[in-house]
């Protein structure tokens, strides 16, 4: 005698396996669809932080472009306007960009020790005293010094970002 003599009985047993079979599909998919979504809801995330990294990174760019202008080269307030707009917007994204804030802080404490070190106009004479040349002198190696701690604190920031848009 056979298990599967009465038909009755096959149909119990073939429709249990199905149920079991169906049920582990089921639940497969559901396991699937929550790694999905959680995979999803992940990729949001990053996305919404590169599109918060995109407004600083591309106003250190434009900071950077700014600044190699002057390199090597005695600057007055009037040629660092640029400078003091550039990190004063900067500035007032420090608070919307908690990821990198601390180079950011950074930079625009550079940015304004760069601004600090402006030299005097110009005099009218076209002879300068030696004491004066030397002073001068002093002043525009200071300047150089504060440029080039601002363009390597631009580049730890875009660095980092760089970092965070890989990760």
């Amino acid at each position: 005698m056979s298990i599967f003599s009465d038909p009755s009985e096959t149909t119990v047993i073939v429709t249990a396996a199905s149920s079991l079979v169906t049920g582990a599909l089921g639940t497969l998919t559901a396991i699937n669809h929550e790694q999905l979504l959680a995979w999803t809801r992940a990729v949001r995330r990053k996305d919404e932080e590169i599109a918060e990294l995109a407004g600083p990174a591309t106003t250190l760019d434009e900071l950077y472009t700014e600044q190699c202008q002057f390199a090597r080269t005695p600057s007055t307030t009037a040629d660092l306007a640029g400078i003091t707009r550039l990190a004063n917007a900067i500035s007032g994204r420090i608070e919307h960009t908690a990821c990198i804030r601390a180079e950011l802080e950074r930079v625009v404490e550079c940015a304004q020790t760069y601004v600090e070190t402006a030299l005097p106009e110009p005099p009218a004479t076209t002879r300068i005293a030696y004491t004066d040349a030397q002073t001068l002198m002093t002043q525009a190696m200071r300047q150089e010094s504060a440029r080039v701690a601002l363009e390597r604190s631009i580049n730890a920031a875009n660095q980092k970002i760089a970092t965070l848009r890989r990760i």
